[in-house]
């Protein structure tokens, strides 16, 4: 779904109030922090099926914070993260520069949570990007090299730090995700350079190919079985070690079929995701849902009931379907309690911090 965007003004208060200052890096010189290696898709260490969060706004709070949050992650039942590696946020002051700060403190604090981390390589600093799309909020890599230069710089300074999961972008398929629009060869030329320099860096990698969002193809938009389908004609095959997808279906439940639920086009429509993966030889290849949820409140809240209701299903489905291999729950907290916004709604806890009923749902579904 949306997910925030920061400004470089917010970046750089966050980067003081946690490191006091923002330090920005000289890149590595080619070779320096990393030794090539011949690698590809059948030697990456298979994750263990994994029910984590998708929770962006971790990487915004104080280290103490982070911790207790985890904690409490953990206390429940959840295993795993799925954070930002932001190239604009890492870069923007430049291809000359690094400013790890914030990724460091976050990744360091899941990690000490013993909890695994499931790092989104998108987002392009505006010198990075396309011709024309250098002033969108999400805009589409001027370079698919210089974006694999990145994604290899990343799994090179984190892959030590025991992260091993690699996802190639966010909801490539949706138009505020890949701007000025999506583009199915542009986003392939990506997945597949960064795949194979991530794989350099870190044989055992686990690459998965970007979260597919819930859309319609209208001319903004690409559905998502129609976008993995020109993924497999543009060459992604053999670039990715599990699919990305985000198979949202509120209002309905995950297990009532509708034609147009993000749930049901995962296996039950023709085609599906499933159909077409096994269609391209992949079927021994899981499906990873990085992120599922439902507002509480909002525009097109469901209520705190059929929110609980739609995670209790969404973890008993997944943990009784072979071929899904990871689960990420969107999302841990509310972002505010602005009821023309449905972003604000999706937490397990409401923005003061109380639980939801999803929040013991969760709880005794992975008891």
């Amino acid at each position: 779904m949306a997910r925030n965007i920061w400004s470089l003004a917010v970046i750089t208060a966050i980067v003081v109030v946690l490191a006091g200052a923002a330090v920005a890096y000289p890149i590595a010189a080619p070779g320096q922090s990393r030794t090539p290696l011949a690698a590809g898709p059948n030697s990456a260490r298979q994750p263990s099926r994994s029910i984590g969060i998708a929770d962006p706004g971790l990487m915004s709070q104080p280290a103490a914070v982070q911790s207790s949050q985890l904690a409490a992650m953990r206390a429940i039942g959840i295993t795993s993260i799925r954070l930002d590696a932001n190239w604009d946020w890492v870069q923007y002051a430049g291809p000359g520069t690094f400013d790890w700060t914030l990724l460091d403190q976050v990744v360091r604090s899941v990690r000490a949570a013993g909890m695994s981390v499931d790092l989104i390589i998108d987002g392009c600093p505006p010198w990075a990007a396309a011709a024309g799309a250098s002033g969108d909020a999400s805009p589409q890599p001027a370079s698919s090299g210089q974006y694999a230069d990145f994604a290899a710089e990343v799994a090179a300074r984190y892959a030590p730090e025991g992260v091993n999961m690699f996802e190639i972008w966010n909801e490539p398929n949706r138009g505020q995700s890949w701007q000025p629009r999506p583009n199915p060869a542009a986003y392939t030329a990506i997945l597949v350079q960064a795949s194979r320099a991530i794989r350099k860096v870190d044989p055992s990698a686990f690459i998965i190919s970007g979260g597919l969002g819930p859309a319609v193809t209208n001319g903004t938009n690409i559905s998502p079985v129609s976008f993995l389908e020109a993924m497999y004609a543009d060459g992604a095959k053999g670039s990715f070690n599990a699919v990305g997808y985000h198979p949202y279906s509120y209002p309905a439940m995950p297990n009532t079929y509708e034609a147009w639920s993000g749930w049901s086009q995962m296996s039950q429509t023709s085609p599906s995701i499933r159909s077409i993966m096994t269609s391209h030889g992949d079927s021994s290849i899981p499906v990873w849902i990085t992120e599922v949820g439902a507002p509480s409140s909002g525009p097109d809240g469901v209520g705190v009931t059929a929110q609980a209701n739609e995670f209790t299903q969404a973890i008993t489905d997944a943990q009784n379907t072979s071929w899904v291999g990871g689960l990420y729950l969107y999302s841990w907290q509310d972002e505010g309690t602005d009821q023309t916004n449905n972003e604000d709604w999706f937490g397990l806890l409401t923005a003061a911090g109380a639980q939801k009923p999803a929040y013991t749902a969760v709880q005794n579904a992975l008891q």
